[in-house]
């Protein structure tokens, strides 16, 4: 189990007769004068240092004004077509009838470059960025998940033994979270922010938090509908809903039980395919985020679902967005999210540099500059897998080439941290001349054949150099050997199942990192706000707070490894945290 990535292949829901809800994407006032202030929040050295901004603000200084949403809102309804405004006035969600958004939009079908294209009157269109989630076609659904087997946790353990071997106190120990616990910090005062493209259930996370100890309080567990909330109820009753319920419910335990005081804000969205939502994927995800975000009530966000691919883009079904343009939509939100003063962590992937099959490394969508991605490695452990005695004696990259199943090997599925470097996403200037970015070490563990990966006997060292956005930024435990447990009850035809497994993925450790930032953050005196310019920052000085791990053995992600003598690389970033000292290099500033 690990990253979400659902539907290569969309089931279009929209169809004449039916209602649909796209996005448009606008374009800010003055982008470049947005990204300079978005580093200025958190550069000691300004005047506008920790200085956030509301919505509004946002709205006044970047955002498209009043009266040119006006505009937009006047030319939509003349289609009957709803138009609403997303606070920090940069993005739109437009709804009405399927039949008439194509016809607001002039939507054209090009078979050649499978793409939806649209056009909107002169006086409008220089103010878009994209449009985003509208089609023409259909296709089945194809969900992409992890096709592992998973195992169950010893339900024979209880409370803290629990805890550390399945739960939070595993991630509490290893990273020095306990130091902040010491304190008394917990989160008290702080929300945290999950984006997701399922509901759960509240009383599985109350099972979980007792197990492992915890009080089972589910009235800091707040849902917030991004989609009507009738369309996330029905989808939620569908067994194709399983694995996005799964990866629902794990977000949620992981932030609940590490920041125990914090209140936890879900917002939910749906994916297409899996009922008949009149919400494209690609859309609901990106109003999700949206919603999040322009609600402003949580400083850290965080989600472990992705849509699209930097090199395969979404599929087969053709769309009004690029992967370009909706990479570009993600920048836009997630850079007013920094201005607001929040921290956005996604997980980085669990296939290595290889997120879908295919002979070119690829990462998932979104890879953007202002959010934290969080790979995983593999903590020191020592058991059979699969009849092999397989040993760890250190913290290490995760990237699974041995004790690997004959079935695994043979469905060519290979598991490993997310990361190498984006194609959508330039080098940011946090990264720009930092010892490891854009140069590396790998090891060529696979070779692409016939549709699937294959494991080379004599696999070859290389270096080389890289350009783009370097992924990840931080890493912590996300390997199944030494895997967290999950608690949901599944419906299966008329039985509702409930279900203990153990599992891995940075699925994991992306609600983790938000949940220990919401720790910090209850101790310190301005939230931390955009952390990767400050992290690169604090990873070169003599109390780093950051363990790189630089070995070139027995320390990939099933390509890329360490590079000794250097801060970073593409298997786990600037390595695993060290909670004690981050928050005091925050304190300190």
């Amino acid at each position: 189990m690990g990253v979400a990535t659902f539907v290569t292949q969309e089931q279009s829901a929209q169809a004449a007769g039916r209602k649909t809800t796209v996005s448009v994407v606008l374009e800010p006032q003055n982008r470049q004068a947005m990204i300079d202030a978005v580093y200025d929040t958190v550069d000691p050295s300004s005047q506008a240092y920790h200085k956030y901004l509301s919505t509004s603000q946002v709205g006044d200084t970047y955002g498209q004004p009043t009266a040119k949403l006006n505009q937009f809102k006047a030319y939509f309804k003349r289609y009957k077509l709803a138009t609403a405004v997303y606070p920090g006035n940069l993005m739109l969600k437009v709804s009405g009838q399927y039949s008439n958004v194509l016809k607001a939009f002039k939507a054209k079908l090009v078979t050649s470059k499978h793409k939806v294209n649209v056009t909107l009157p002169k006086t409008l269109a220089g103010q878009v960025d994209s449009v985003v989630g509208l089609t023409m076609g259909a296709k089945k659904a194809k969900v992409i998940k992890n096709t592992k087997a998973t195992t169950r946790p010893n339900l024979k353990l209880n409370g803290a033994d629990f805890s550390k071997q399945y739960g939070a106190q595993k991630f509490v120990d290893n990273y020095q979270l306990n130091a902040l616990y010491d304190k008394g910090l917990e989160g008290r005062g702080q929300r945290i922010g999950l984006v997701m493209l399922s509901d759960y259930n509240k009383g599985d996370v109350a099972t979980y938090l007792q197990k492992n100890g915890l009080a089972a309080d589910t009235t800091r567990l707040h849902k917030y509908y991004a989609v009507p909330k009738s369309q996330v109820t029905q989808a939620f009753k569908l067994p194709t809903a399983m694995p996005a319920q799964m990866e629902a419910s794990l977000d949620v335990q992981q932030a609940a039980s590490l920041a125990p005081k914090a209140e936890i804000d879900t917002f939910l969205g749906t994916m297409s395919g899996t009922t008949n939502t009149p919400v494209m994927t690609d859309a609901s995800f990106l109003n999700t985020f949206a919603e999040a975000i322009s609600r402003n009530i949580d400083k850290q966000i965080s989600t472990s679902y992705t849509v699209g691919n930097e090199v395969l883009g979404f599929g087969e079904l053709p769309l009004s967005e690029t992967k370009e343009e909706y990479s570009q939509a993600f920048d836009t939100l997630f850079q007013q999210a920094a201005l607001q003063g929040i921290t956005i962590f996604n997980a980085s992937g669990d296939h290595g540099p290889y997120d879908s099959p295919n002979k070119k490394p690829n990462l998932s969508i979104p890879t953007s500059a202002y959010e934290v991605e969080v790979g995983g490695t593999q903590l020191p452990f020592s058991k059979k897998l699969n009849g092999k005695q397989v040993t760890v004696t250190k913290e290490r990259a995760w990237g699974d080439v041995v004790g690997l199943s004959k079935e695994d090997i043979a469905q060519g599925v290979f598991e490993g941290s997310g990361g190498g470097f984006s194609v959508l996403n330039p080098t940011p200037r946090y990264q720009l001349g930092f010892p490891g970015v854009n140069t590396f070490n790998a090891i060529q563990h696979l070779t692409f054949s016939k549709g699937k990966y294959v494991l080379n006997r004599d696999p070859k060292v290389i270096s080389g150099t890289g350009s783009g956005r370097n992924v990840p930024d931080v890493s912590g435990n996300a390997a199944g050997a030494t895997g967290y447990a999950t608690y949901f009850t599944a419906r299966v035809g008329k039985k509702t199942n409930p279900i203990w497994m153990v599992g891995g993925g940075t699925s994991y450790v992306a609600p983790q990192m938000a949940a220990a930032n919401a720790v910090m953050n209850s101790g310190l005196k301005s939230v931390t706000g955009f952390w990767n310019p400050q992290i690169y920052t604090f990873a070169q000085t003599a109390d780093s707070p950051f363990n790189p791990l630089k070995d070139t053995t027995n320390n990939d992600n099933l390509y890329y490894t360490g590079q000794p003598g250097k801060l970073y690389n593409q298997a786990t970033g600037l390595g695993t945290v060290n909670f004690e000292k981050l928050y005091n290099h925050f304190n300190r500033q």
